[in-house]
């Protein structure tokens, strides 16, 4: 279920659109578990901003996950340019033994990430993400008509390339209404897991639909309900 939330990426600079704090609502269903999801931006002030999703199990997923699942990021925009400080993940469980943390200096251009019991030290680029920024990444590109790029992103131990391009453009209804959306793809070089989105410009370009698939095959979803 988490999966489907770190399917989304970042461009060079931002605009005012992109940074206007929401809440999004999602129904969540993976490997026939469900759940529901929400997604929120906020502004801390001084050009500190929050992107967090979290993520409740239902039914019998509870019982593996009793706690919310929680993707945070804290960033800045510098001069326009995004820049993570902080991210925290948890997985839900009691121990959180796939939790991780990032902590961005971007003085020493360095990040040091800590997973699994190991701790390591990853060196900083302009544009490099956490991939809870993703969502803000692929959104503003897709507002300026990219339709075809690669981000570079800190996950859990390392760096890794992802590509996102648009694949076509389609109505989508949903419990939050009906949209017209462009159809996006998004998946690491030589992976066996891709994602799919559809994202409604009405909405500055926020996935109202997501598709997390595994060979090719539908493993997980998310539905927009409810949009402030």
């Amino acid at each position: 279920m988490k999966l489907l939330l770190l399917m989304l990426l970042l461009p060079a600079s931002l605009t005012a659109m992109e940074l206007t704090p929401y809440t999004a609502h999602y129904s969540a269903s993976f490997s026939g578990l469900r759940g529901e999801m929400t997604m929120a931006l906020s502004d801390s002030g001084e050009g500190h901003y929050v992107l967090e999703s979290r993520t409740l199990a239902r039914g019998l997923a509870r019982l593996a996950r009793p706690r919310d699942m929680v993707d945070r990021s804290e960033f800045t925009l510098d001069a326009g340019q995004l820049r993570p400080v902080s991210f925290v993940a948890e997985d839900g469980t009691r121990r959180n033994k796939r939790g991780n943390t990032i902590d961005f200096d971007w003085n020493n251009q360095s990040a040091v990430t800590e997973y699994r019991g190991e701790t390591r030290a990853i060196g900083l680029t302009d544009g490099l993400l956490d991939r809870q920024l993703l969502q803000i990444a692929m959104t503003n590109d897709l507002a300026n008509g990219v339709t075809e790029e690669n981000y570079n992103v800190v996950d859990r131990l390392d760096k890794k390339v992802y590509r996102i391009q648009v694949t076509g453009e389609e109505r989508v209804e949903v419990e939050a209404g009906s949209f017209n959306t462009v159809r996006v793809e998004r998946q690491r070089p030589g992976s066996s897991r891709a994602s799919v989105l559809w994202c409604a410009p009405e909405l500055n370009y926020l996935p109202v639909k997501m598709e997390q698939l595994k060979d090719g095959k539908v493993i997980g979803t998310l539905e927009l309900t409810a949009y402030e």
